[in-house]
């Protein structure tokens, strides 16, 4: 086996055919790359001596933990819950429903971007820490007041109530 360098930053291990071509030199272990490679191609890529081309990038490493219930975080279970929570807006904060929302990917939902303080919502997570039910950012909101036409109409009735009206939001998260 040997081990080489060839237009970048890491060695690469070659064998067999690849390798008695990458011991006659660097250069013409190049020469056996794709003729479409362009030498910008080849300061990011191996170019191994069976032509083919390998990016030398790293992968990108996304840390999904807190989408999971701690609970089942070992086992790789991510927590779905539904649940329903009903709003009245009536106290100091009727007026601040503390909701940030957008259009999901699919039009007929909601998705919690943040949550406001002091709101409402904020009153609700606070009285419902113990039981699990909080809304959370990253929760899709399925219907208001029983109805989930679309995201645009659970947002206008959202909008339109007043003072001593009724919320009814049923969530997944």
């Amino acid at each position: 086996q040997v081990r080489t360098q060839a237009h970048s930053r890491e060695p690469f291990s070659l064998s067999g055919s690849a390798a008695q071509s990458a011991a006659m030199g660097a250069e013409q272990s190049l020469q056996q790359c794709k003729s479409d490679c362009k030498c910008e191609e080849l300061q990011s890529a191996y170019c191994e001596g069976n032509g083919d081309v390998v990016q030398d990038k790293a992968m990108e490493v996304v840390d999904v933990t807190s989408l999971m219930d701690p609970r089942s975080a070992e086992k790789g279970v991510r927590q779905t819950r539904q649940f329903n929570v009903e709003l009245i807006r009536i106290g100091d904060h009727w007026r601040t429903l503390g909701l940030l929302v957008s259009p999901d990917d699919n039009p007929e939902y909601l998705i919690v971007d943040d949550i406001w303080e002091p709101s409402l919502v904020s009153e609700w997570n606070v009285a419902n820490e113990s039981t699990g039910l909080e809304i959370k950012p990253g929760d899709i909101i399925m219907s208001v007041n029983g109805g989930s036409n679309s995201g645009e109409d659970m947002l206008a009735k959202i909008q339109a109530s007043g003072k001593g009206s009724t919320l009814k939001l049923c969530l997944q998260g």
